[in-house]
């Protein structure tokens, strides 16, 4: 076998054969393939070996021992976490199953996307930084002793360059869209969620304007729990869903920074209260109705009796009739006035109680929401500061390095020509 061929090992279904195929996109020329456990064994040597590890799970006894493997016949290894675009969790199981493999953090770790490099979306899957480490790791020890990297094989200047622009290319990458992903998904947050409180008040309203076409006395007090309950259930609905949204808004916005993990359980919020209904008092209009009742019920009653009145032996009854007309009539008129103003008195304050509790859910929801954006907002920026703080160490150590490779090269050239103007010296004598 080469000893440059890389060595991709792993459990089933854990991602070997895309990123296989990545790496064979991204750089046809790399011999790359994939062992059996029974292979990795010496004599076989090669210069780097890659566990695929799944980050739906932590790895077990079958990954420890492939990773143990794979460390005796390679001269350097790496463990990568393929998938990551699939699995917004993924951090804190690669953490743990660094953990099991590589309890001291010797070896690297990467997170990849083969689907996203097969894709052609080669930037942001990870596979180039990973090409790049496998382009930069030390060549086959010979009787399995460790050599000095810059002793056994020093990069031509050209080499270093294109490594330096690389790393400062990739120093401020994918801030700009992580940020911009996080605002999109914010404002889509916030319509939402205002177009659904929108729609929930609408229904109740709907639906009160129903009862309150039949409303009775009696059904006042079981209106006003019923329009609380409704919002109260409005609230917590859109409460749980936002709280939802910011939590995959966030997965997605913090990929590949550190893990996160789902906002604990929001305690019991009290219900909704609603402003208290005003007690209606009877006035001045009361007694005139009653008066234009009682008015408009004689009217009647003499109406009714008339023909009574001519008929003798009735006369006596024609004043009676109409009174009781009279009275029946002004009692009438003033209970239909009074389920009709109270119908209005509590349509008017339902308009009004849901108003005020609409406008204090959207405040609430709208404050949570904007407050997710600094904090996740925050997080990134850190990220980036602490890459650009170990990008800008790298990029020191390969200044040193192209220093050293430029001095180098002059100090050979030097002793050449010294070397050249002393066998011309000895030809000449």
């Amino acid at each position: 076998m080469n000893p440059d061929t890389v060595v991709v090992v792993g459990v089933g279904r854990s991602g070997v054969t895309t990123l296989i195929e990545a790496l064979g996109v991204v750089d046809p020329g790399l011999p790359v393939v994939r062992m059996s456990p029974a292979d990795l064994a010496p004599p076989v040597r090669v210069r780097v070996g890659l566990l695929v590890i799944d980050p739906s799970s932590v790895v077990g006894d079958e990954e420890a021992s492939l990773f143990s493997r794979l460390r005796a016949v390679a001269s350097t290894v790496a463990v990568v976490c393929t998938k990551v675009d699939a699995f917004w969790d993924w951090p804190t199981n690669a953490r743990a199953s660094r953990a099991v493999l590589d309890p001291t953090g010797r070896w690297p770790v990467f997170a990849v996307s083969g689907a996203a490099a097969v894709a052609g979306a080669v930037d942001e899957s990870g596979v180039d930084e990973l090409l790049g480490w496998i382009r930069q790791s030390p060549p086959v020890t010979s009787h399995d002793t460790a050599v000095d990297t810059g002793v056994a094989r020093r990069r031509s200047a050209t080499e270093l360059a294109a490594t330096r622009a690389r790393l400062v290319r990739g120093r401020d990458r994918g801030r700009s869209d992580r940020l911009a992903a996080l605002r999109s998904g914010l404002a889509s947050i916030r319509a939402r969620a205002v177009a659904d409180l929108n729609a929930g008040v609408r229904d109740i309203g709907a639906t009160s304007r129903d009862t309150v076409a039949g409303l009775r006395d009696d059904d006042v007090a079981a209106h006003a729990e019923w329009v609380a309950a409704a919002m109260t259930h409005l609230r917590d609905r859109l409460d749980a869903r936002v709280r939802n949204e910011l939590d995959q808004i966030r997965a997605v916005a913090l990929l590949g920074i550190e893990p996160v993990a789902p906002a604990a359980p929001a305690p019991q919020r009290p219900p909704v209260r609603l402003r208290p209904q005003t007690e209606r008092r009877r006035g001045a209009e009361d007694a005139l109705l009653v008066l234009f009742g009682a008015s408009g019920g004689a009217a009647l009653g003499r109406l009714v009796v008339t023909p009574l009145a001519q008929v003798h032996t009735l006369q006596w009854i024609t004043m009676p009739v109409a009174l009781v007309i009279g009275v029946v009539m002004a009692i009438g008129v003033v209970r239909l006035r009074r389920v009709a103003a109270l119908r209005t008195a509590v349509r008017t304050w339902t308009t009004e109680a849901v108003g005020e509790a609409r406008a204090t859910i959207e405040h609430d929801l709208l404050d949570r929401i904007t407050a997710a954006e600094p904090v996740v907002a925050g997080q990134i920026a850190r990220h980036h500061e602490r890459r650009a703080r170990l990008v800008a160490e790298e990029v020191a150590a390969v200044d040193a390095q192209i220093r050293g490779s430029r001095a180098g090269g002059t100090e050979r050239a030097v002793a050449t020509s010294e070397h050249g103007q002393a066998i011309g010296e000895g030809k000449q004598r």
